[in-house]
């Protein structure tokens, strides 16, 4: 049936989904300071691995948020209210980060620059860790009719949705690289469904695990695939095969089950709170947290421009350590940004 309340669980996975995909911004950049022999490589590997799961979790919160309430507003809504902020958001900190660039590289500020840098941003030449935002604005594109879809179609015609993008977007790439002239891999390869039903999966499974409830076996089924998905990302290429970047893509069969498990693991154990004042607090930090992604690489920036190594603190402790850091530096940021009056929520998402 589906669920009478949200809660405050959203807030808090949110939070928890945004610090592990600084954690895995970090553990990317410095993996290239490394030798990939190295000791030191491994350990960021494996925090890589282990964060994988943040990015698609951005698609299950997403997906949740939006959806919910069969897409009230219709098609100029999506337009005004979705794309046309998730597009100025892309456009905005695009050049932030041109002009951040340029002016820690030595370079003076001047309004040409400005324009050039935001037409830059605008053709798509953005910062790397704003990629999630172009999927987002093709998402924000289709909303009016999966919005229509979650609000007449049955439980088991959304079932079989997902199940088909599971299926199309992670298992069967997976397949494929182990039969990679098998007929059907040539099929799949003409009709590109996995591309267009990798981030949909996500986006809808979001919000079918925020509007039903799931029994208790299912629950702990999806526990166990979860656990599961780890392995299968950290072990996969060493014991099974097949290259690293199969196992560890964003639509990875592992990785997937390990953004559902834990989405599911917050909305039933360690996100209840039934007190009022930390529902508020984790509410408030959500509505801006993702500010903080948008936020942080300019205090990586600022950092490296003080010379500072991204593996002062060694390989274990430096990308937990950071992430806090540069979390906590954007925090205040962020808050202020979102208040802005009239375009703070378009800037901070």
């Amino acid at each position: 049936m589906a669920g009478g309340h949200s809660g405050s669980w959203p807030g808090f996975f949110r939070v928890f989904a945004v610090f592990a995909a600084l954690m895995l911004l970090l553990a990317q950049g410095a993996q290239e300071l490394v030798p990939p022999t190295s000791g030191a490589w491994q350990v960021l590997s494996v925090y890589e691995g282990l964060t994988r799961w943040s990015i698609p979790a951005l698609f299950l919160l997403w997906g949740m948020s939006t959806l919910e309430g069969g897409g009230r507003g219709g098609l100029s809504g999506a337009l005004l209210g979705r794309v046309l902020p998730a597009f100025c958001m892309l456009v905005f900190w695009g050049a932030a980060y041109a002009v951040a660039a340029h002016l820690l590289g030595g370079g003076a500020l001047s309004w040409s620059g400005i324009g050039s840098a935001l037409l830059s941003a605008a053709r798509g030449d953005t910062y790397f860790h704003l990629w999630p935002l172009y999927p987002l604005v093709g998402l924000y594109l289709i909303q009016p009719l999966l919005a229509r879809f979650t609000a007449s179609a049955s439980r088991n015609e959304v079932l079989y949705l997902l199940g088909l993008s599971f299926l199309m977007a992670s298992l069967l790439p997976l397949w494929a690289a182990f039969h990679p002239n098998h007929a059907l891999v040539v099929q799949l390869d003409r009709f590109q469904i996995h591309a267009v039903l990798g981030w949909v999966g996500y986006y809808l499974a979001g919000w079918y695990l925020h509007h039903y409830m799931i029994g208790r076996i299912p629950e702990f089924l999806i526990y166990l695939l979860g656990i599961l998905g780890v392995v299968l990302t950290l072990a996969g290429p060493r014991l099974i095969g097949g290259g690293r970047e199969l196992w560890y893509s964003y639509t990875a069969p592992g990785v997937a089950c390990t953004a559902v498990a834990l989405c599911v693991l917050f909305r039933y154990v360690l996100g209840v709170s039934e007190e009022r004042s930390r529902r508020s607090a984790v509410y408030a930090l959500g509505e801006c947290v993702f500010g903080i992604y948008l936020i942080h690489q300019l205090w990586v920036l600022v950092f490296r421009w003080f010379g500072v190594s991204p593996l002062a603190f060694g390989a274990a402790l430096s990308v937990p350590v950071f992430a806090g850091i540069y979390f906590l530096l954007s925090l205040p940021f962020a808050w202020l940004i979102a208040r802005i009056p009239g375009v703070g929520r378009w800037l901070t998402g």
